[in-house]
């Protein structure tokens, strides 16, 4: 059983779960509601209402896995209050990771019953799409750092049993990358075993997709350096075009080129609505404008021209990156490297 008939088994299900539990609304979410899922793909069907114990049991129906949660309305009012606030927030109104995917999953729902709870739960996610992208981008960026972090300190061990290890941190980040992509573009799901459809239905074009998989599948020291470096563009073209709703597709180039200009490896960006960082090893944290993030993010393999080219081109599409003007562009690139966050720079005016 596939797409449309999962959905029409779906709705079946939830709005006869809803009429015997005395449910005020139900919802379909997952997979198979945003378009993805396969034959083996189960039924993920919510249940709520006032008062209601939460729980979460399976059932199956016609052959399918149904998963059933039920929710309080009391509780997913809070849950959507606390992604709402704005982040980070201070202590017990910081939304988790898990709260954030009920709320992806409630955003993109398709509702089945309904008192107008459901409705207007949607419109207020919906009124801040680009504020709940960026915490989904940021989520994933975590993820990455930590997979990239471990790689760095397995990768020069002479253990077979440590490279093995960094391979699958490895893959680990580049999967948290490509779905941190993914999110920039408006493909939100957090199911992770999706990312490559979601890549090639909502990545710009010219991503490389194919080397995207192959470096999945390379666990040599040199395919690693590669991954890395696909992992830091990932997320700084996520952090810096998506983050401030601008089309992937005016980012300049994913793959690196032969130019002298290169980023440090295992530093990646961390942002938040106060401020942008970049960290890396030894816990080196450094702060970093969205203007200086841009331009770093162009470091890969490029010449200075080619950044500050790159830089101004891109500079009308966001305001943040409205002041930079080419005296800007090669004042950052000495900071950069001053900072080591940056290779084959001249420090000189």
């Amino acid at each position: 059983m596939v797409g449309e008939q999962l959905l029409v088994l779906g709705r079946k299900t939830a709005g006869q779960l809803a009429a015997a539990e005395g449910a005020d609304a139900a919802f379909l979410a997952g997979s198979i509601v945003v378009g993805l899922g396969s034959t083996s793909s189960d039924i993920d069907v919510y249940l709520v209402g006032a008062g209601l114990r939460e729980s979460r049991r399976q059932l199956f129906t016609d052959g399918v896995r149904v998963d059933v949660q039920t929710l309080a309305t009391e509780r997913l009012t809070s849950l959507v209050d606390r992604v709402l606030v704005r982040y980070p927030a201070p202590g017990a109104d910081r939304a988790t990771d898990a709260d954030l995917t009920v709320a992806v999953r409630v955003l993109t729902a398709e509702i089945v019953t309904d008192t107008g709870y459901l409705t207007d739960l949607q419109e207020r996610l919906g009124a801040v799409s680009l504020p709940l992208r960026r915490r989904v981008i940021c989520g994933w960026a975590r993820t990455a750092y930590s997979a990239v972090e471990d790689v760095a300190g397995l990768r020069d061990s002479a253990d077979r049993l440590d490279l093995d290890a960094a391979t699958t941190a490895g893959r680990r980040a580049l999967l948290a990358a490509g779905k941190a992509l993914a999110a920039s573009c408006g493909d939100l799901h957090q199911g992770d075993k999706w990312v490559w459809h979601q890549l090639a239905r909502s990545a710009p074009a010219d991503f490389p997709l194919a080397e995207y998989r192959r470096l999945m599948h390379d666990d040599t020291p040199a395919g690693l350096g590669q991954l890395v470096s696909l992992v830091q563009t990932c997320l700084i073209a996520a952090m810096t075009l998506g983050w401030w709703n601008v089309p992937l597709k005016y980012w300049p180039g994913w793959m690196d080129a032969d130019g002298p200009l290169h980023r440090a490896a295992f530093f990646l960006p961390c942002a938040s609505d106060e401020e942008t960082l970049i960290v890396g090893p030894d816990a080196r944290v450094f702060q970093a404008p969205t203007e200086t993030l841009l331009i770093w993010g162009l470091c890969n393999g490029s010449t200075p021209e080619q950044v500050t080219g790159a830089a101004e081109a891109l500079s009308p599409l966001a305001e943040p990156w409205s002041g930079i003007t080419a005296q800007r562009c090669r004042a950052v690139l000495r900071e950069l490297a001053a900072a080591a966050l940056i290779t084959g720079a001249h420090r000189e005016d």
